[in-house]
């Protein structure tokens, strides 16, 4: 036998007793008097040479292919991708709001400072996150948001989601937008809210939801815009909204008058917490959805396979005419 083969044979060897019969590698050399640092560099070989062949096998509806892509489109660190529900907006706010209370499940240890935005896909989140002792720190990311239903404020999510955690939470008393950048200043001045920006700037999780500019937006449904007003947003390049904060499909500002009257982190402070994870879904924000993930304001990105499909059909066909 050649060396060739006697090698392949011992790679063969070494990953049957690894991935087959479950032993460590420490046990695997001390069976074959190899050295560990041996047996791993055997098991790398092993993947790399087809003696090995790992294989996943997701569910059927887990939409593994299109997490994948966008994590490698736009540098995510994750993508969640649940299957969305065309014919029920309700019924695919309620699998994102689950698949968004299970990932932060995974992500928060205990004791951090997490911020949240608004909006009636967070309100799906907090009502999904299982009850734990974690003593998190929660503080609103933005200012209240006029007239919509209570369970949809910033203010009402982030004291619903301490509550859970078994820890403390830090209200924001503001409006999300004022008449004028110099109310805002007055408003930032105060030592309540001052401090409770300066708590949400230093968070460590940030849970945001995207606004997408149609009529049907919760930025109109509270008041603090007008359809006409939203469509002259659009006029200046605007897709969508994080914390009520508009931006184009580059993920820049829109309208720096009206960014100096809102009351909430700005982009480049969301762009400083460590993890912000962003859940929202459907057709109507898939342009909202790559704005932001152009603009770098998100680390982790739960979404629906329908808005996925959109961002990655909509990249492909900018390629396509760029070539």
């Amino acid at each position: 036998m050649r060396p060739r083969d006697d090698d392949r044979q011992l790679m063969a060897k070494v990953a049957d007793l690894y991935y087959l019969r479950d032993l460590t590698q420490q046990e695997i050399a001390d069976r074959l008097g190899l050295s560990r640092p041996t047996v791993s560099r055997l098991l790398q070989r092993a993947r790399a040479e087809g003696v090995v062949r790992i294989e996943v096998n997701p569910p059927e509806e887990s939409h593994h292919d299109l997490a994948r892509e966008l994590e490698e489109r736009f540098g995510l660190r994750e993508a969640v991708v649940v299957t969305g529900r065309s014919e029920s907006p309700t019924l695919t706010r309620r699998a994102l709001g689950q698949a968004g209370a299970r990932y932060l499940d995974r992500c928060l240890k205990g004791r951090e400072v997490v911020g949240v935005s608004w909006g009636t896909t967070l309100n799906e989140v907090v009502h999904h996150v299982r009850p734990r002792p974690l003593r998190t720190t929660v503080v609103p990311l933005v200012g209240g948001a006029g007239q919509v239903a209570p369970g949809v404020h910033a203010n009402d999510l982030a004291r619903r989601l301490a509550q859970a955690h078994g820890g403390e939470v830090h209200l924001l008393h503001a409006p999300a937008v004022v008449a004028s950048p110099e109310v805002q200043g007055a408003l930032c001045s105060d030592p309540g809210i001052r401090r409770a920006l300066d708590l949400a700037r230093r968070a460590q999780v940030a849970l945001v939801g995207v606004g997408a500019l149609v009529p049907s937006s919760t930025l109109v449904q509270s008041g603090y815009f007008s359809v006409r007003e939203l469509a002259a947003l659009r006029e200046r390049g605007a897709v969508g909204d994080v914390c009520t904060r508009p931006y184009t499909r580059d993920g820049l500002p829109v309208d720096e008058a009206l960014q100096r009257r809102i009351v909430a982190v700005e982009f480049e402070d969301l762009r400083r917490i460590p993890t912000v994870v962003a859940v929202a879904g459907g057709l109507e924000k898939a342009e909202a959805i790559l704005g932001l993930l152009r603009g770098d304001l998100v680390d982790v990105l739960v979404t629906d396979h329908v808005a996925a499909r959109a961002v990655l059909r909509s990249l492909r066909a900018e390629r396509e005419v760029g070539r």
